[in-house]
């Protein structure tokens, strides 16, 4: 602080500030008034809101100039409540700290006019600028820090009422009325569509995906997410999927009443293109019937004895059921089986006729060929059974 015999008399010093002191009722009506105009985050609170804790500060303000002092620490808990208690009404920090600037400036004035007024020498008005400032600065630290700390408190809870609204949503554990309200409180639409995904916790690459296929937009929120049994679940605003390192289930687009449908399914594929070793997004569209194979291991398994047993175990039997699944995924047309597997067309006849012998079966059945293409995906996603 500066030290007021080196500036001005202790008399001056006194005399301005009792100026400023006497129309305080003033200063803080302009300071609200202009914060109400200025700042969007105060227009929502009254007079009253605003008025009662700016003139406790500005009060403390004051009474630090007049004893020429820095803030005590009661001033500084008193500021660092008025942080929170800001925060908590809803008014973001650039705000506050703008209104701050607007206390300043308003008390300022005050002083310059009132020195002018009472004839007190510019050197006892710039002391206690000089003074005021330096008090100010203690002030930003302390209010500053109330707030981010109930910013950080407030984001907490938020991000934890979001997840319990997304792990009921999925799981179907909220009533309709529920839905309606709490997606109204989000900003989603209640008619808008929707897709549930579901991906490993331990997938770093996924997770950085979603996080950013989850970051909101500047239109509205895309989507939430939450921890389910270690696997990171949620659901994305929008029909289209996301190109992924890693590997993400991916649900039907539906409304949010029916999401536990499709994170059902967003579960059964992501559990399927873990089997298959498949990355990417995975859903119905892109897995088709892999999804059932994997669940039905019993007729996977009578399947894999009734068509590929016969071939025996040897590299001659995986040599045929190799040709015989680039056959069935180039549509039963054995020059482009011949092509993918670069060997003469003679040789894949060869080997087909060897599989419906040993077999007993017509390939260009179209019964047979599912039911052949069904065994290999179960040995493949049963490779020691």
């Amino acid at each position: 602080m500066t030290d007021s015999r080196d500036s001005a008399s202790p008399t001056a010093r006194s005399r301005l500030l009792n100026r400023v002191l006497a129309q305080a009722d003033q200063l803080v009506g302009r300071i609200v008034a202009r914060a109400r105009a200025e700042m969007a985050g105060y227009s929502a609170l009254t007079d009253a809101e605003i008025a009662a804790t700016t003139a406790l500060m500005v009060d403390r303000l004051l009474a630090a100039l007049r004893a020429e002092r820095a803030l005590t620490a009661d001033d500084l808990a008193a500021l660092r409540e008025f942080g929170e208690t800001r925060a908590r009404q809803g008014v973001s920090l650039s705000d506050v700290q703008n209104g701050w600037r607007i206390a300043v400036r308003e008390i300022l004035a005050d002083l310059i006019t009132s020195g002018r007024s009472g004839r007190i020498a510019d050197r006892a008005v710039l002391a206690l600028t000089h003074d005021l400032l330096d008090i100010v600065d203690q002030a930003n630290q302390a209010y500053s820090a109330g707030h981010r700390d109930v910013e950080i408190e407030l984001a907490r809870h938020d991000q934890q009422f979001r997840a319990e609204f997304a792990r009921g949503l999925l799981l179907g554990g909220l009533a309709p009325a529920d839905i309606q309200i709490q997606a109204q409180r989000y900003g989603l639409d209640v008619e808008g569509v929707y897709r549930a995904f579901r991906a490993r916790g331990d997938d770093p690459l996924a997770a950085a995906d979603l996080r950013r296929l989850l970051r909101p937009g500047p239109q509205a929120i895309r989507g939430f997410s939450t921890a389910m049994d270690g696997d990171l679940a949620g659901f994305v605003l929008g029909s289209d999927l996301i190109e992924s390192a890693g590997t993400i289930g991916f649900g039907p687009a539906t409304h949010l009443a029916d999401l536990p449908r499709s994170f059902r399914l967003a579960s059964r594929m992501l559990a399927t293109a873990h089997r298959f070793d498949l990355t990417g997004a995975a859903d119905l569209d892109r897995l088709g019937l892999l999804p059932a194979i994997v669940a039905d291991t019993d007729l996977g398994e009578e399947l894999a004895a009734r068509y590929l047993d016969p071939l025996g175990a040897g590299e001659q039997a995986r040599t045929v059921i190799d040709t015989l699944e680039r056959y069935l995924e180039s549509g039963l047309r054995i020059e482009a089986t011949a092509e993918r597997l670069i060997v003469h067309q003679n040789t894949v006849r060869y080997r087909l006729a060897r599989f419906e012998d040993l077999t007993g079966t017509d390939l260009r059945a179209p019964h047979s060929a599912i039911r052949v293409w069904w065994a290999i995906q179960h040995r493949h996603a049963n490779p020691h059974t």
